[in-house]
C-alpha cells in the first residue's frame, strides 16, 4: 500500500473510532467529535494528493504550520509550498474534544526526511464549519533523554528579572476573555519562577499532556510536579523564557494560545496551548514545544 492510500485508510479507521478515542479529557458530542474528524480526513487526503485546492478551505485565515524544525509558516505560506507537504500514516493517535475545539495529537514519519515527529493538528468550528488553526511538529527522539528540556534557564544563583513574562508579555487582548487567559498563564509562570507547586497545581487539569523540545516521552501533570518539587529541594531558580510574540483565540470555554519564546540560554521556542474554562478558572489540559534550529524561518 502506497503513503497515500496508508493515510487514507488510517483516517477513515479513526473517523469510524472516533468515538473510542477520545480520552477523558473529553467533554463533548460524538457529533462535533465526528466533523472535526471528517475535515481533518479530507485534509489528509488533500495533503497525500497535493491538493492546494481543496486543504485552502479547510485551513483557518490565521492558520499556521510548525515544522520539526521550528519552521513556522503562514496558510498562504503553506499553500504555496503544499506539493512538497506529507507524511506516513498517523500512529498513536489521541483526540480531545473541548467545545468548539478539536486536538489531534499523535506520532508520524516524514518519509523524505527519514524523522519521525510528534504533531498535534488543532480545529476549531467556525461559521463555515471545522478549519485547521494550528498544525505543529516535534523530533520525536529515539530515547527519552535523562535530563529533560523545555521549563526555563537555571539562573544560577544570579539575581532573576521576570519582568516579561511574569508582569508584562508584548500582546494586547482583545476583550476580558482573553484578559483572563493571558493572566491565568503568567500567574503560573509566577510560579515556575518561584517553585510554588502548591499554587501550580490548580491550573492544570488532571489530564495535562505536555509534548516536551526535547523529543521525549510526553509528560503529564504528576511529571511536573515531582519535577517543580525537586527543583524546590536542591534550592534552583529557573528563568521563564521570554515571549517574543503571543496570540490568544477564545471560543467560549476554550482557549487556544499560540507563542514564541526566546530562553535566557538555548534556542527560540514554538509553543502552542490549549486551555479549558472550568468552575470559573482557565486550566491548562495542553501544550507543545518545538526548538527552532539555526536557519528555520520565524513566526510571520
Amino acid at each position: 500500500m502506497d503513503i497515500a492510500s496508508q493515510r487514507m485508510a488510517m483516517s477513515g479507521v479513526l473517523l469510524a473510532a472516533s468515538a473510542f478515542l477520545v480520552g477523558a479529557w473529553s467533554r463533548a458530542s460524538e457529533q462535533q467529535i465526528d466533523g472535526a474528524m471528517r475535515a481533518d480526513q479530507s485534509l489528509l487526503e488533500a495533503m497525500a494528493k497535493a491538493d492546494s485546492g481543496v486543504a485552502e478551505k479547510l485551513l483557518d485565515a490565521e492558520f499556521t504550520w510548525t515544522d520539526r524544525m521550528g519552521k513556522t509558516s503562514s496558510r498562504r505560506e503553506v499553500l504555496a509550498a503544499f506539493a512538497s507537504l506529507g507524511a506516513e500514516n498517523d500512529t498513536e493517535v489521541t483526540v480531545g474534544q473541548f467545545g468548539d475545539v478539536v486536538l489531534l495529537r499523535g506520532v508520524h514519519k516524514l518519509g523524505n526526511q527519514n524523522a519521525s515527529v510528534r504533531f498535534a493538528r488543532v480545529w476549531v468550528k467556525r461559521a463555515k464549519g471545522w478549519l485547521a488553526l494550528i498544525y505543529q511538529e516535534t523530533n520525536k527522539a529515539e530515547k527519552t533523554p535523562a535530563v529533560r528540556s523545555g521549563f526555563g534557564a537555571p539562573s544560577n544563583g544570579a539575581p532573576v528579572d521576570c519582568e516579561n513574562p511574569c508582569k508584562t508579555v508584548p500582546y494586547k487582548p482583545e476583550g476580558a476573555a482573553e484578559q483572563e487567559v493571558v493572566t491565568m498563564w503568567q500567574a503560573v509562570e509566577r510560579t515556575v519562577l518561584t517553585n510554588d507547586v502548591e499554587a501550580w497545581i490548580p491550573n492544570f487539569t488532571d489530564d495535562f499532556v505536555f509534548v516536551t523540545p526535547d523529543g521525549g516521552a510526553p509528560l503529564n501533570r504528576d511529571d511536573r510536579v515531582a519535577m517543580i518539587k525537586e527543583l524546590r529541594r536542591t534550592n534552583t531558580t529557573l528563568i521563564p523564557a521570554k515571549v517574543d510574540s503571543m496570540k490568544v483565540w477564545v471560543l467560549g470555554d476554550t482557549a487556544v494560545m499560540r507563542s514564541e519564546h526566546k530562553p535566557a540560554h538555548g534556542r527560540m521556542l514554538q509553543v502552542t496551548r490549549v486551555l479549558v474554562k472550568r468552575g470559573g478558572h482557565w486550566q491548562i489540559t495542553f501544550g507543545q514545544q518545538t526548538s527552532v534550529e539555526p536557519g528555520s524561518t520565524q513566526l510571520p
